[in-house]
């Protein structure tokens, strides 16, 4: 289970990462207009990142070496989605640090997403 977590993991911080990083305006008002949308935007940013994380915690219960980045990552995602879901005011707080016009973090995310499924993915397919 732990192999196939790890490559679920690897396509999509592969394919999200490279989302981040090559459409970063396109992220930027995304998370704009969920935040217009108030609480049901962060209740849904929160169901997302529940979901991914709670996939990775569920099936990924490694401590030790360089896989212990996915586990990490994992968790986080887990507390950041019970955090928008249970206190989306909180949510909305921080997705209220998004500037369209200025995009920059979902490149800097988009390369660090893309070097942790490298990361995660150079001992298997090397």
């Amino acid at each position: 289970m732990r192999d196939v977590i790890q490559v679920f993991a690897v396509i999509n911080l592969l394919a999200i990462g490279l989302s981040h990083a090559l459409q970063p305006r396109a992220w930027a008002e995304l998370f704009t207009r969920l935040r217009e949308k108030g609480r049901p935007g962060a209740l849904l940013v929160g169901g997302l990142h529940l979901l991914f994380g709670a996939i990775i915690v569920a099936g990924h219960p490694v401590w030790h070496g360089i896989p212990i980045v996915l586990t990490l990552l994992g968790w986080g995602w887990t507390t950041k989605g019970v955090l928008y879901l249970c206190f989306p005011e909180l949510g909305l707080k921080s997705m209220g640090r998004v500037d369209p016009d200025r995009p920059r973090g979902f490149v800097v995310a988009g390369v660090a997403l893309i070097a942790i499924a490298a990361l995660l993915a150079w001992p298997r397919f090397s």
